[in-house]
């Protein structure tokens, strides 16, 4: 696995491969480049961005019926740039730009490939991790929307540069290969590295491109965002692919096990599968495809129908029979008979070995052959049985068993006992039924494995559930729900102890502005860096939260109002000298204490703090106000 510093080298060793053929390479056009080109500036805003955008008149349209589609459901219709822009997001129209240009660079075909179902999984793909992205927060839903669509891009890179032999499906299918490791072995990348390699010459963020590499490939911890996004791309990839590819249904089990990994039961797939049904033929009419709405709803239908009817083991894997002796390896035709069950048949005439092949290559049965065992035929039995407990069938063929010696192999763990003349189809018939019952342990035991980790995400889904109640979306500070409990509980307190009970609300200053001059993105940056900083300047014992819009409470249990006034003039200041690359900010902040006096302390305060607050912005803003005991505010020293 290469060191994360070492993919961009790897990136640039791609594109030079891609670049040294004579055909041209997929490219964005010029529009979609300088919107890439010119988001990288901190200072952007919405009207230069549109002015660029204009260049291309039929981003332009689109543009404007992706912001009036089911992607962002429950808005007002729209007919400007503008403001399609700020629904969008300057960022994610730069790269929905670069997809939407590449979905109309070629025509129906491209060396033999044919393009419309490519871009019809593209779509799906970009469907689902929009859901997803829904779901986990790890990304905006746009710019998923966006990654989903381009996430596969390296297919169409390594079609146009080394022919339609790159993709080398037929020839790792013939090798009984994975797609991709034929690929590594052929050229020394595969598409995902290909995609990936693609989308950083088009100035796309590294964690958006790291993304597409399987996760194997990068170095994060398992938890964390990152790793986090690579699993929703992977899950998404699994789902278009099933969509559109009958052959693709054995990878199913697969796409249930890595959705499991993200908290994503077969319910939510199904879920998700509907969700997708519902938005195709509205985004499929955005990107210009042709959709037959029949033939997209039978897919999803079968897909639905597969889903909800996933084994629990993989069918494609034959059960293994052990033959292990002497005398069962020799018969050519109980081995004919066997693999005529359609057993693999695995063959260890030493029996030592074959002890030891046993616990290596795991069979569902074992023959053993009872007149050649190096040991007694008792303690083999129990030590087989020791290793494998009930998933291994084990049969004893032979005719030096006394009675004794047979109950006691039974009492050890074989399961039956025949002659070593006896017929193969004597033999099969035995295993038959073995191997069905070993199978179905193995099934159950999955299952309740399974049923265990569905156990674990659904507590830990819980926990996220409560989270996300007392939290806000956008900030991840505690919401209004969880500052009102916080305040009755402070203020119990508070009252129980004779201390004081103080709180400050803090308004950002012109904040309707940097979102009509920059958008909303950038508006929604802005309120997560506020956040970060007021956390950083509060104290342990205080709760900071988002109380609505551009507005959020410190809760200061403890302490008079001068010293709530001290804390937020600290976090005025702060606020003031951010430097994170975003416009300039500030606030204004309003502070009160509650009073046993007056009915709702809590209630009273709050008011009293919005008063104090509103007087900071009739005096010019960027400062901070106390309310005095009377309820009339007076500037704070």
């Amino acid at each position: 696995m290469p060191e994360l510093q070492d993919i961009p080298a790897r990136n640039a060793r791609i594109l030079a491969t891609l670049r040294d053929s004579r055909e041209p390479l997929p490219s964005p056009n010029a529009v979609a480049l300088e919107l890439m080109r010119l988001v990288e500036r901190r200072d952007v805003g919405v009207f230069e961005v549109c002015r660029v955008a204009k260049g291309d008149p039929v981003l332009v349209g689109k543009a404007v019926r992706l912001a009036n589609s089911a992607l962002y459901a429950g808005l007002r219709p729209t007919a400007a740039l503008e403001d399609a822009v700020m629904r969008i997001g300057v960022a994610a129209l730069a790269r929905l730009a670069v997809g939407l240009s590449l979905v109309h660079t070629h025509g129906a075909r491209l060396g033999g490939f044919e393009l419309e179902p490519y871009w019809r999984r593209s779509l799906a793909r970009a469907l689902v991790l929009q859901q997803l992205a829904r779901r986990r927060h790890v990304l905006p839903v746009s710019e998923a929307f966006s990654l989903g669509l381009l996430a596969e891009i390296g297919q169409l890179g390594m079609l146009a540069a080394l022919g339609a032999q790159a993709l080398g499906e037929t020839e790792a299918a013939e090798a009984g290969e994975d797609v991709l490791d034929w690929q590594r072995r052929r050229w020394g990348f595969d598409q995902a590295e290909a995609s990936a390699a693609l989308l950083q010459t088009w100035n796309f963020p590294q964690r958006l491109w790291l993304a597409l590499l399987p996760l194997a490939q990068v170095q994060t911890q398992p938890h964390d965002a990152q790793a986090e996004l690579a699993a929703m791309v992977g899950v998404a990839r699994g789902l278009a692919g099933a969509l559109d590819e009958q052959r693709r249904l054995q990878d199913l089990p697969g796409l249930c096990m890595a959705a499991l990994r993200l908290g994503l039961d077969e319910a939510v797939l199904l879920g998700l599968l509907d969700q997708m049904r519902d938005d195709f033929a509205d985004l499929a009419a955005v990107l210009d495809m042709q959709v037959s709405q029949q033939h997209a709803q039978e897919e999803f239908q079968r897909l639905r129908a597969s889903l909800g009817t996933v084994a629990p083991e993989d069918p494609a894997l034959a059960a293994s029979v052990l033959l292990a002796g002497p005398a069962p390896c020799a018969r050519t035709d109980l081995q004919e008979a066997l693999r005529a069950e359609g057993l693999h048949v695995l063959v260890e005439p030493d029996l030592g070995a074959g002890f030891e092949r046993a616990r290596t290559c795991l069979p569902e049965a074992v023959v053993l052959d009872a007149d050649h065992l190096p040991i007694e035929a008792v303690e083999l039995c129990r030590q087989l049985r020791e290793h494998d407990s009930a998933r291994l069938y084990l049969l004893l063929l032979g005719d030096s068993l006394d009675a004794d010696g047979l109950l006691q192999a039974l009492r050890a763990g074989a399961n039956d006992v025949l002659p070593g003349g006896a017929s193969a189809e004597m033999v099969a018939a035995k295993l038959r039924p073995g191997v069905r019952v070993v199978r179905m342990i193995s099934a159950l035991e999955r299952e309740r494995a399974l049923a265990h980790g569905r156990q674990r995400e659904l507590a830990a889904l819980n926990a996220r559930l409560r989270e996300a109640a007392y939290s806000d979306e956008l900030t991840g500070l505690p919401n209004r729900r969880a500052l009102d409990e916080f305040l009755a509980r402070a203020w119990e307190h508070a009252t129980a102890h004779g201390t004081a009970l103080s709180c400050v609300l803090l308004d950002l200053d012109h904040f309707k502005l940097i979102n009509d001059t920059h958008g909303h993105e950038v508006g929604d940056r802005v309120l997560r860096a506020v956040a970060r900083t007021l956390q950083r300047h509060s104290r342990s014992d205080d709760l900071l939260a988002r109380w609505g819009g551009e507005e959020l409470v410190l809760a200061c249990p403890g302490v008079p109002p001068e010293v709530a006034a001290g804390l937020a003039e600290r976090m005025r200041a702060a606020v003031q000298g951010m430097q994170e690359g975003l416009p300039p900010v500030t606030l204004s902040a309003g502070v009160a204490q509650a009073a046993p006096s007056e009915g709702d302390a809590v209630a009273a305060m709050l008011r009293a703090a919005d008063r104090a607050l509103l007087q900071a912005k009739r005096e010019g803003r960027n400062r901070i106000v106390v309310a005095a005991a009377g309820g009339e505010p007076a500037v704070a020293r």
